[in-house]
């Protein structure tokens, strides 16, 4: 699928602005959070003794790579961001023409795939084809399609994989690796000629119109979180760089396109509206999961420290009149035939 075949998908490029809805009142936005917010359901336990840290708890393989937790309330939040993507797309799991027009998916690898919510979609929807999910944590329901199979294996390895894939995706991995440009040499060399590669991956906080202030505490809790991850070694802000890399990789119809996520319901649009209620569920459950590796470990703040500012910002985080915004880049390219 190429950027003008994207069904009714309406990305949004570069500065293009939303228009604030004036009117946040509205019965219609009430019946939007009531439908919204009441369907997040937990996948799985954890089967490992894992690190306890800050009152959450992280993979124990590999311990200390990736910086985000892997308990019950971050799983619940994978699985809400999950249909959140969905609501971006429209209801497609993802916008490559893999598997389509002709292009036949056999052997499908889920780089990353956390609970493995996207990967039993996935076999549903192509229940031919045998889906590979990889993942650092072993969070995934044991009650999937016959057509997956999950393993644990850390993909700043060298991979290992006999098969060759027809479709390799990645969602939300930035600060999950050190080294993307090795992970697309790796994809490279791990796709069948033909296949394809896509990632799915969040930006920095962005504003147009000036609403979102310098000194607020909402963008001194991001510019802290991202100055953290480069210390780790594990950026979060490398997305706007993907489609470069892959192109310097050899790919060849590299496409990319960038969607906004309002930070809460500030947009008129209906549909953004309703994003940006899920987006405001989303990140406002993810700040602690987020902050906590990156304040305590990288920038040495006190658990206390960090959640005051947390608290100041997830108020802002509220704030209507506040027209802040997440860049979501998807960016996918094919192997030469």
């Amino acid at each position: 699928m190429s950027y003008s075949q994207a069904g009714s998908t309406t990305p949004l490029r570069g500065p293009a602005p939303l228009e604030a809805d004036d009117s946040l009142d509205s019965d219609v936005d009430s019946a939007i959070e009531c439908d919204l917010l009441s369907d997040s359901a937990s996948i799985a336990s954890s089967i490992l003794q894992y690190r306890h840290e800050n009152g959450r708890t992280y993979h124990a393989y590999k311990d200390g790579k990736y910086i985000l937790p892997n308990d019950i309330p971050e799983q619940d939040r994978l699985d809400l961001q999950h249909h959140l993507f969905l609501l971006t797309f429209d209801n497609q799991l993802y916008l490559s023409p893999a598997g389509r027009d002709g292009h036949a998916l056999h052997n499908v690898l889920d780089a990353g795939t956390g609970t493995g919510i996207w990967a039993n979609d996935l076999a549903d929807e192509f229940p031919s084809a045998a889906i590979f999910g990889v993942d650092l944590s072993p969070i995934q329901s044991p009650f999937v399609p016959p057509n997956v199979r999950f393993q644990i294996d850390d993909l700043e390895e060298p991979w290992t994989f006999t098969t060759k894939f027809d479709f390799i995706y990645s969602r939300m991995m930035t600060a999950a690796l050190a080294d993307w440009p090795r992970f697309f040499q790796q994809a490279y060399d791990s796709l069948a000629p033909g296949g394809w590669v896509e990632l799915a991956d969040i930006y920095s906080l962005q504003c147009d119109d000036g609403s979102l202030k310098k000194d607020s505490a909402l963008r001194k809790w991001v510019d802290l979180l991202l100055e953290g991850a480069r210390l780790l070694g594990r950026p979060f802000d490398g997305a706007d760089k993907y489609r470069e890399q892959l192109v310097a990789q050899g790919f060849t119809n590299v496409h990319e396109v960038i969607f906004k996520w309002p930070q809460n319901k500030w947009p008129k649009d209906r549909k953004y509206k309703e994003i940006g209620v899920w987006t405001l569920e989303n990140v406002g459950s993810a700040m602690e999961a987020l902050s906590s590796a990156v304040y305590t470990r990288a920038l040495g703040w006190s658990k206390e420290d960090m959640d005051t500012l947390i608290a100041q910002a997830r108020a802002e985080m509220r704030d209507t009149s506040i027209h802040a915004y997440w860049p979501i880049y998807v960016v996918y390219g094919q192997k030469p035939k």
